[in-house]
Order: structure tokens, then C-alpha cells, then sequence
């Protein structure tokens, strides 16, 4: 009878790999590699004919990033695991952050069907992205304000301090996410985080002139400007403002109802994968496919109670934007006269 549930168990954990694996990368070749075995001994494994050993089982959950439990049939029994990256106040820490973004798009980005469905209590950070000083703005906010971040304390932010090299990691964020088809369900706060941020950086004194301050906020309405062109024509926008992709790969709904956090669901061919959001703009990830499920349920009740602003729906689109506009222009207004 034992036997029988380790073979079980097995099979699933085979089949969550297939799963988990673009089309194009043979799962065999990469049980052989990880596992220091012939490609008949990794066949044999796959097929359950030969036990995977507790250390084969430890390799495979580090190298694909699965928790022990994630293979086992433990439907009904409530228990979710969730890895995430654990940031620290080292500078380094947040390079890390981005880095991780960036792999996990260009793991995404592998599979033939593809799909971000993001429910967005903050803008989604890639849209930052593609406007350097913005970005800039956003990485010192996150360093010094969350993170507390050795060598930002008594730091004013400045546009000339930009670390070139994490902005070059967001861009190439921002790269792989504009190819990747999404569903992005934004409501009336979304964009108050990061016009919070900017004006409680003006009322404490912490930018290092006003004229930083107006060209992140114009950087703000420049980037809301691209979200609203977007969502116009279905299509996220490249680095040259052309069309990243021949078919429509955008689109954008505005919810009434309180979204409370940043939720990802991703589809990459059979897998699904849920990203949560906690202590400000940190994420956990789990691949249980009944959390994903239901992930996927909530999102689709959300959508429905919810007004589509792209494409044909210009009124609603433009009542969306507009409202956007004057919480930008109230800001503007009162830098300018401080």
C-alpha cells in the first residue's frame, strides 16, 4: 500500500513538471542534468519504475522551485505553501528584487500560451518602468521609506542620483512585460499610492529641489497618458511607443469594488501560478493549482462586476482617465505653489 501512494505521488510531481515546462525544453534532459543520471535512469524515474530518493526529491523542489508538498494530492487538506524572496536593508536586496522579476517574466515568456491577470490595489510596478526618473523615484521611496536601506537615510532624493544599473533591470522588465498578454483590473485608488508617496516626500522636505518633484509628477501623467493610449488600442506600447505585439495583448477593466492588495494569477501553458502581495510591495508565490484555481474564480468575479475601459469602451475610459488627471493636477498645483 505504500508503495502504491510513493507512486502516486511521484507521477503527480512528473506531471507538475511536464506541466511547469515550456514545450521546447525536454523534461528528461533537465531530470538527467539535475539529477547526475543517465537519460534512461531519468526515463525510468519519470515513469515511477524507479523511487526518487529523498535527495532527488530536494534537488528537483530547490532547482524548480516547488515545495515539498506541492506533489503531494493534499486537495482536501487546506494547507498552501508560498516561497518569496526575503529582502533585507542591504542595497543589494533590492537588485535582487528586480532581478527576480526579470527571470520569472522570461520564464513566462517561454511558453507558447501565456497570461498576467493582475488585480491592482497599486499601479503595476513594470509601468514605472519605462520612465527613468519615475523609476529612479520609486526604487529610493521603496530603499529608504520601506526597506530602510543603508545609505539612504538622511538622503534627499535627487535626479541625478539614478543607479543606472537597476533602471537598466527595469527596462528590461518592462521589455519582457510588454510582450506578455495581460489583464490589468485597476480601481478609483490605484494610482493614489504613488501620488501619496510624492506628496509625502514635497510635505517632508525629502525632494532636493521642486523641480525633481514636477518632473516625477509629470513623469506620472506621462505614464497614466501611456496606460490610457494603451487600453485605447488593446496593445501594451514598446520602447519606441509602437506596438509590442501583432494581436491585442491588453486589456484594462475598472473595479468599484476595494481590491485591498496586489494579486497576479499566471497562466503558462498547464501550470498557474498566484503571486501575493505583503509588506508594501514584497510578493509570495505558490503554484498549488486549488489556490490558483480559486485565484482564477475570484479574478473572473471581480471582471464581472467590473466596466471594461479598453477598446470600444471609450466613455468609460475617458471618465477613468479624467478622474486620474485632476488627482494628478491637484498635486501639481500644490507643489507649484510650495
Amino acid at each position: 500500500m505504500a508503495k502504491k501512494v510513493q507512486e502516486s505521488a511521484q507521477t503527480i510531481l512528473m506531471q507538475r513538471l511536464k506541466d511547469a515546462l515550456p514545450a521546447n525544453i525536454s523534461l528528461v534532459d533537465e531530470l538527467a542534468d539535475l539529477l547526475k543520471v543517465s537519460n534512461d535512469s531519468a526515463y525510468r524515474r519519470m515513469r515511477g519504475e524507479t523511487a526518487l530518493s529523498i535527495e532527488d526529491i530536494a534537488a528537483i523542489c530547490k532547482h524548480f522551485k516547488l515545495s515539498f508538498d506541492s506533489f503531494l494530492n493534499s486537495n482536501d487538506n487546506g494547507l498552501v505553501t508560498f516561497s518569496y524572496h526575503q529582502l533585507s536593508s542591504h542595497v543589494n536586496s533590492y537588485k535582487e528584487y528586480l532581478t527576480n522579476i526579470n527571470n520569472d517574466l522570461g520564464k513566462i515568456m517561454k511558453f507558447d500560451n501565456k497570461e498576467i491577470i493582475y488585480a491592482a490595489e497599486d499601479v503595476p510596478v513594470f509601468h514605472h518602468f519605462y520612465f527613468p526618473e519615475l523609476t529612479a523615484f520609486k526604487i529610493f521611496y521603496w530603499n529608504k521609506s520601506i526597506l530602510n536601506s543603508k545609505g539612504f537615510e538622511d538622503n534627499k532624493f535627487d535626479i541625478n542620483f539614478v543607479n543606472d544599473e537597476l533602471v537598466g533591470i527595469a527596462m528590461e522588465i518592462w521589455d519582457k512585460y510588454s510582450k506578455i498578454p495581460s489583464i490589468e483590473i485597476w480601481s478609483d485608488d490605484t494610482v493614489n499610492s504613488t501620488v501619496k508617496q510624492i506628496e509625502f516626500y514635497w510635505d517632508s522636505g525629502i525632494f532636493s529641489k521642486k523641480e525633481d518633484a514636477l518632473l516625477v509628477c509629470d513623469q506620472l501623467s506621462q505614464m497614466l497618458d501611456r496606460i490610457k493610449k494603451q487600453a485605447e488600442l488593446n496593445v501594451k506600447l514598446d520602447r519606441t511607443n509602437k506596438p509590442a505585439a501583432s494581436e491585442n495583448n491588453y486589456t484594462l477593466y475598472h473595479s468599484d469594488v476595494m481590491i485591498g492588495n496586489n494579486c497576479i494569477l499566471v497562466n503558462m501553458g498547464e501550470t498557474r501560478a498566484t503571486y501575493i502581495s505583503y509588506h508594501t510591495f514584497n510578493v509570495m508565490l505558490t503554484t498549488n493549482a486549488n489556490y490558483s484555481n480559486e485565484t482564477d474564480l475570484w479574478l473572473k468575479n471581480l471582471i464581472r462586476k467590473s466596466s471594461l475601459i479598453s477598446g470600444v469602451a471609450e466613455k468609460q475610459r475617458y471618465q477613468y482617465f479624467k478622474r486620474t488627471e485632476e488627482v494628478m493636477k491637484r498635486l501639481r498645483d500644490k507643489i507649484e505653489k510650495g
